[in-house]
């Protein structure tokens, strides 16, 4: 019986790890009921973390804390041994706000300060923190707002024009004060993951690159800009080094920057920190088939994204890969550089975008039993491998 083992993201904005994974099954056992079909849905410290990674031996503890608007809310994180995993988005996401809320000038990321402030006050030292998906671009200086900085102007009063900091009040800050921050702050091990390499400012920083998918226009985003900026230079006068050229100090706008910079966080790759805990190496050593994809698959994928992760684990322990996603924006050469030998895509059969994330399961599902025709030649080339 052929192993098939699916590692997927979630197609965002249309189906959840879980489901692209059982779509993908249905399709599969729709041609061959002979299949051993192992599914783990991922993420890569986005949204949808804590799912994926939740399984017997964790414990969900519920957290009191706020949304992006400051609007009070009830979130989950996930107790792993003596390790906490906070899922971003579950606080700071996008998702928890209408299109007509969106606009990073006006949120911040304090509730994610107060869910970390809160596990810290349990006894957790230990914290694992997937950040993605936010409704932010405050530098993460709300955050630290809520474990006790302060950021004022010249004359030592609050920058922040609102209940808490947001994305607006940055260029205003003159100083920081760290008087009343947290003690436990010191005792903490924080690790991030994320998929996320942009720096906290410039071209490819937060602001540009990320703002506009937040709800921010053009005037909008030049503002947020200088004043992720001025807090850079600020913060690099606070503690006499500059964090905000560093890889990933731009993600989650800027949660990355002020998780490294000012609560000492070590920032790894999503997908590695994720594959690491779930051991999905010895999934992949044990399968005869991997199958991975996620919503759109683009030159992005191919850098640092879950999908170059599960690729070069396949070619490590030489085992074939197929892609199935919903929009193919890679040509044939960039899909044989991740390391997998066929591509099958929604658009394909769906070019239309809105019908193709309306019936996102449906169409997997028959793209799925199109590609279980391939499956022969697995078979045959597991035969031929053992009879060698």
């Amino acid at each position: 019986m052929m192993k098939v083992l699916i590692l997927v993201d979630k197609f965002r904005g249309s189906l959840s790890a879980s489901e692209v994974s059982e779509a993908i099954a249905i399709g599969l056992q729709s041609f061959s009921d002979n299949l051993d079909i192992v599914k783990v849905p991922l993420a890569d410290g986005g949204e949808g973390t804590l799912e994926a990674v939740e399984r017997d031996g964790t414990e969900r503890l519920m957290i009191e804390c706020i949304d992006p608007l400051g609007r009070e809310i009830v979130v989950p994180v996930l107790k792993m041994g003596d390790r906490i995993l906070i899922e971003m988005a579950k606080s700071t996401g996008l998702h928890l706000l209408t299109r007509e809320e969106r606009n990073p000038l006006y949120t911040s990321s304090y509730g994610l300060g107060l869910v970390i402030k809160k596990v810290s006050e349990m006894g957790f030292k230990n914290i694992l923190i997937g950040i993605g998906g936010s409704a932010t671009n405050d530098g993460g200086a709300g955050m630290l707002e809520a474990l006790g900085f302060r950021f004022v102007d010249e004359e030592g009063r609050d920058v922040r024009l609102g209940e808490h900091i947001t994305g607006r009040d940055l260029i205003n800050i003159r100083n920081v004060d760290d008087s009343g921050s947290n003690p436990l702050l010191k005792e903490l091990n924080i690790e991030v993951a994320s998929d996320v390499t942009n720096t906290l400012v410039g071209a490819k920083g937060a602001s540009r690159v990320y703002g506009p998918q937040k709800g921010a226009g053009e005037v909008e985003v030049e503002y947020l800009e200088k004043g992720m900026q001025n807090f850079a230079k600020v913060s690099a006068d606070y503690h006499g080094k500059d964090f905000s050229s560093l890889p990933g100090s731009g993600a989650a706008g800027g949660v990355g920057f002020g998780l490294i910079a000012y609560c000492g966080a070590t920032l790894k790759n999503g997908w590695r920190v994720l594959f690491d805990f779930m051991d999905v190496d010895k999934s992949i050593m044990e399968s005869h088939l991997v199958i991975t994809g996620e919503g759109r698959v683009d030159e992005q994928s191919l850098s640092g994204k879950l999908l170059a992760g599960v690729g070069e684990l396949c070619k490590k322990h030489k085992k074939p890969l197929w892609i199935i996603c919903g929009d193919n924006h890679l040509a044939n050469k960039d899909v044989r550089k991740v390391g997998a030998s066929i591509l099958f895509a929604i658009s394909y059969i769906e070019p239309e975008k809105e019908l193709a994330i309306k019936n996102a399961r449906e169409y997997l599902e028959k793209i799925s039993a199109d590609a279980a025709t391939f499956l022969k030649d697995i078979q045959s080339n597991n035969r031929t491998n053992n009879t060698k």
